[in-house]
């Protein structure tokens, strides 16, 4: 039992606490614990520059990836693709890149520089004259693009800045009556140390799913557990968001939801989620540690919608911008150049990336919208040919926290 202190008029006081203990005293899993609370990148730069200790737990990547979502990555311009002359799966679309930022020295530098058009990657030379062997591309993340052969037995992982490829063969998946219209794939890469993660989905009489890792250079067997989703064809290839990775629907008209099939890749489960909106509204998934990870963005009629989850499981909207009514160069355009419809691309760090464009002309622009601040960015896209297959925004891999000069 702890003694008790009297004080001079003999009253009791309750025992004394010990003092803290000393910041320098705290485990490193404690510390990154505290870290992982900071608000934003500033926060956590901040508190890495204080001591060589603090850099190496701020460094960690189980903490570096808590930011993230936070941090706009550089965008070096925007990768444009048509849908292609011939039927699937022999089409070969045609590419076309759209430089972002012109003034930014670094970024122009990229932007020249990088082969975006993928015309330094091999070809396939399976024999058959009769159709074009190059490669398709299938998805962008981390300034990597992956692309695939014609039936998709070969794999290629290209990185467009330093021209190199990993190059790796298809998943031993259930082979069904038609397999290269069954199987679609989605890139994910780790902005701590620019690896990569290439997921395979197969939809058949029972679904399977695969994972290739590029630290091992081997694939993996994915759980599917219980989940039941309608896949519709033409299927789509998944898009990496932070933590999530996620395949839109490609509803038919006589949906009445839009089921969105999504992947944790923290904790490698499958779930469903329906969007709070019919289908037919364009819309992107996003990561946003802010507002609770999972957020989706949506656009109806130029109007742009942050959708968050409600504590009762829902969907509520966050934020709502009308980009007509907010930005009169848009509805000036609207009016002049008959530009109606707006496409969401991607959300990073509260930024949207959007094209703008009408079914009439070939041209259309490529909108950048923060929507903490209601800043907008406009760049123009003079094609002579309307590219309405997948587009992807091109963003340069964030560098890591400064390290330590002692």
């Amino acid at each position: 039992m702890e003694p008790w202190e009297r004080s001079e008029r003999d009253g009791v006081k309750k025992p004394k606490c010990p003092p803290a203990p000393p910041v320098a005293a705290l485990t490193d899993h404690l510390l990154g614990e505290i870290l992982r609370c900071l608000p934003d990148m500033a926060s956590l730069l901040g508190a890495a520059l204080s001591c060589k200790s603090w850099d190496r737990v701020a460094s960690k990547p189980a903490v570096f990836r808590r930011f993230l979502s936070l941090r706009r990555p550089p965008l070096v311009g925007f990768i444009l693709t048509d849908r292609g002359a011939k039927p699937v799966p022999f089409h070969q679309p045609d590419v076309c890149f759209i430089t972002a930022c012109p003034r930014h020295p670094k970024l122009a530098s990229a932007a020249s520089d990088g082969d975006f058009h993928v015309l330094r990657h091999p070809e396939i030379d399976d024999g058959d004259p009769r159709y074009c062997n190059e490669w398709r591309l299938r998805g962008c993340d981390g300034g990597l693009l992956l692309s695939r052969g014609r039936y998709g037995d070969d794999l290629a992982v290209y990185d467009p800045l330093e021209r190199t490829a990993v190059f790796f063969g298809k998943p031993r998946l259930p082979t069904p009556d038609h397999r290269w219209c069954n199987v679609r794939h989605a890139i994910v890469t780790d902005e701590v140390d620019a690896s990569f993660q290439v997921i395979a989905i197969q939809h058949g009489e029972e679904e399977t799913a695969a994972i290739f890792s590029s630290r091992t250079r081997e694939w993996a067997m994915i759980a599917w557990g219980t989940v039941r989703y309608k896949f519709n064809w033409p299927f789509n290839d998944g898009i990496a968001v932070g933590r999530f990775v996620y395949w839109r629907p490609n509803t038919m008209k006589d949906d009445t939801e839009e089921e969105i099939l999504v992947l944790d890749m923290e904790t490698m489960s499958w779930s469903v989620i329906t969007a709070p909106f019919p289908p037919g509204e364009s819309y992107c998934i996003a990561d946003m540690a802010e507002h609770g990870g999972l957020c989706i963005v949506s656009s109806k009629e130029q109007c742009v919608k942050l959708w968050v989850r409600a504590n009762n499981g829902g969907w509520v909207v966050k934020k709502e911008v009308s980009l007509l009514n907010q930005f009169g160069y848009l509805k000036k355009l609207r009016r002049d150049e008959w530009m109606k419809r707006v496409r969401i691309l991607a959300m990073k760090a509260s930024y949207v990336y959007m094209e703008f464009w009408s079914i009439r002309k070939s041209e259309s622009y490529l909108l950048v919208l923060n929507l903490n601040t209601i800043k907008l960015q406009i760049i123009r896209n003079n094609v002579d040919k309307p590219y309405r297959g997948a587009t992807f925004p091109f963003f340069l891999r964030l560098p890591p926290l400064p390290a330590l000069d002692y």
